[in-house]
């Protein structure tokens, strides 16, 4: 089968033959249709961060995926040959015609969504339920600030806090105010001209933190007693959750079916929807990896918000 690989830390991607896959018992064989460009791939073929996130090179890349079951393990009732899916590799791969997966992360494809809107779902919408409701205990009635909220984590954030009956205030730039206004957010602050924490009036219940840094450190001037901090990018100062009497933790993404499940329904109900950036093919995946560090669409136009996508098939 065909594969992008990389084969040295810090390497170019390069877009060769390899062995296709075989399976155990509880595992599917998905053709793959579409697959995504995240940043925590870029992180870990970069070299940088190898103690804490090692990869064994050769190594295929694409975490989250959209596809085909073509084979499915003799202990597998979750799906047959033939049915759409999408989900999660925690090891990767999905940057192939063909991955070998386990059960637990991966589900049915609504039939509503394109291959490509499919493949952009998984690791950002878990992350976002993970991180506002796992983490964050969020409830009706409550209210959310969510930094970096036109990013692909945290528009499902908006949404699914909007779904849940919260009040969702977003940081973000001016520009993206009428689109996360369109998915839920009842306040957008424009990180650009204005400090977050002198405009808040009253303390929120939540705060999910998707930039880090000096952001991560003023949000607990606008938390509630009791509050919850959740991040994505960095840990949190214990000394700090202390003093404020809050909680505070980084999370990190435990994928499972029953959640992308749950996500899948309210994507096919038309409740919450995906974002597509852009869709390059995957032979041009070292193209995209460029892109999306320096945010450009393949026309080189900037982009606003949404994932990048690679056509497989």
């Amino acid at each position: 089968m065909k594969a992008v690989r990389m084969l040295e830390y810090g390497g170019e991607l390069v877009f060769d033959e390899v062995l296709t896959p075989r399976i155990a018992r509880g595992e599917i064989l998905v053709r793959i249709k579409a697959t995504t460009v995240n940043h925590a791939d870029h992180v870990k073929a970069s070299g940088t961060a190898r103690q804490a996130l090692p990869i064994d090179l050769p190594w295929i890349p694409g975490h989250e995926f959209s596809g085909v079951a073509e084979q499915v393990g003799s202990d597998v009732a979750a799906c047959a040959p033939g049915d759409a899916v999408f989900g999660i590799s925690q090891m990767g791969g999905a940057y192939a015609e063909y991955v070998a997966v386990k059960t637990n992360a991966i589900v049915r494809k609504p039939p509503n969504l394109s291959f490509e809107e499919a493949a952009s779902v998984p690791v950002a919408s878990e992350t976002a339920w993970q991180g506002i409701y796992t983490h964050g205990h969020l409830k009706e009635g409550q209210t959310i600030l969510i930094h970096g909220a036109a990013g692909a984590v945290g528009a499902y954030a908006v949404q699914l806090a909007a779904h849940a009956g919260a009040i969702v205030i977003a940081t973000a730039s001016g520009e993206d105010e009428e689109y996360l206004k369109s998915i839920g957010a009842r306040r957008v602050i424009d990180y650009q001209t204005t400090q977050f924490e002198k405009v808040l009036r009253e303390k929120v219940d939540v705060v999910f933190d998707l930039i880090g840094g000096d952001t991560q450190q003023r949000s607990f001037l606008v938390l509630k007693e009791g509050g919850h901090l959740v991040a994505a990018t960095q840990p949190v100062s214990q000394k700090d959750t202390e003093m404020h009497r809050v909680s505070g933790a980084m999370m990190r993404l435990e994928p499972t079916a029953d959640e992308l499940g749950t996500i899948a329904r309210l994507l096919e109900q038309g409740t919450i929807r995906p974002d597509v950036a852009a869709v390059y093919a995957l032979q041009d995946a070292a193209q995209a990896w460029k892109d999306m560090t320096g945010n450009v669409s393949p026309s080189g136009v900037r982009r606003a918000h949404g994932k990048i996508v690679l056509r497989v098939a």
